[in-house]
């Protein structure tokens, strides 16, 4: 397996070109209430979607139709609602399609980057979490990116290596903003064997991964057939939790899906490192090394609306709301001595300046 590129986060700015739309899901079509019918995986859902729980022993224990719910979400229309219930055992909910590659072999020539963008409500948790995933028809994973409910990052997978998870340049990890709706992009490239994750919302920081060679099929030049990696299964994991009376488990991550949409295109994201950087070099921490309290000032008068600090593994320990103050002076007394990362959100985007503390 090849190595995954250094993970290269930046503000990006896409080419202006205008892809080929293949499919597309909002689910307003669908009446509010159950999705499907059969949570074995053998009988379609709706819209030619299959259910299934799997998971913890005994298989199905507990399970129910109703663990895949079509609900109206202010402001949206209605969504995809996984993990509707709290079961006795962490069964995994799967919402997937196997239909893919019929779409994608409508594409026009030369169009060999896949994109996929899907929206997930980043629910406050503090267990479990949300997996999103690509297979060919040898049932094999291309692409696979996680979203951890409790620390709010996401991690690929499938046909990469390396550690996976989204991170800044200064390699801290990428947070998503909690209680929202985010849109998450994919861009598998055919023709390089590139991968690519973005978040437009996060002013465009963008993942490039490198991939496990990939190919459409066909014959190489001897005349011997070629893997087919041609994209055929789309899935969505969900995970009810556990009612275990502990209540630092008993608020798990439900996974809940909009605005699906394929497309094919023969242009990639185009990388640029300026906007995050020049971002973040506006802010200046003093002292820092810091004892007690720490100044947090910027050159372009921005209004912060929000410091949040983590630790160097990325978990949450504190966050501080302001009212769009331009300067303000942060508590840190209470931190262990050691190397944290503040996230400044401001108007403009979020800020990450890393703090010492003695």
């Amino acid at each position: 397996m090849k190595k995954c590129l250094a993970i290269v986060l930046a503000g990006v700015c896409f080419n202006l070109a205008c892809g080929q739309t293949l499919y597309t899901e909002n689910f307003n079509s669908y009446p509010i209430g159950n999705f499907g019918t059969d949570y074995t995986g053998v009988i379609p859902a709706q819209g030619g979607w299959y259910t299934l729980d799997y998971g913890s022993e005994p298989h199905f224990f507990s399970c129910d139709n109703a663990d895949y719910q079509i609900v109206a979400e202010n402001g949206r229309g209605n969504i995809l609602y996984l993990g509707y219930r709290h079961t006795t055992y962490q069964n995994k909910h799967r919402v997937f399609r196997t239909d893919i590659n019929t779409y994608w072999q409508q594409r026009t020539t030369n169009n060999n980057v896949f994109k996929i963008s899907f929206d997930i409500f980043t629910q406050e948790a503090n267990d479990s979490s949300g997996v999103f995933f690509i297979e060919n028809k040898l049932i094999e994973r291309l692409l696979g990116i996680t979203y951890h409910g409790q620390y709010r990052y996401l991690q690929v997978s499938g046909k990469t290596s390396g550690d996976g998870r989204l991170k800044y340049n200064n390699g801290s990890l990428i947070v998503l903003p909690v209680n929202t709706w985010v849109t998450i992009e994919a861009y598998v490239d055919y023709n390089n064997s590139n991968l690519y994750i973005s978040i437009p919302t996060m002013n465009n920081y963008t993942a490039m991964f490198k991939m496990n060679t990939l190919h459409l099929g066909g014959t190489d030049t001897e005349g011997n057939p070629l893997p087919d990696d041609n994209p055929n299964k789309i899935a969505f994991n969900g995970r009810s939790g556990v009612d275990t009376g502990d209540p630092k488990k008993d608020n798990p991550f439900r996974l809940r899906i909009d605005n699906i949409n394929i497309s094919a295109q023969n242009t990639v994201p185009t990388v640029n490192l300026n906007v995050n950087e020049h971002l973040s070099s506006q802010f200046n921490l003093y002292p820092n090394p810091a004892t007690n309290l720490v100044n947090i000032t910027n050159n372009e008068n921005m209004l912060v609306q929000q410091v949040t600090i983590y630790d160097i593994v990325g978990k949450q320990l504190n966050t501080q709301t302001y009212n769009n103050e331009t300067e303000i002076q942060l508590n840190v007394e209470n931190l262990a001595s050691g190397t944290y990362m503040l996230h400044v959100e401001t108007a403009q985007g979020t800020a990450v300046k890393k703090l010492v503390k003695k």
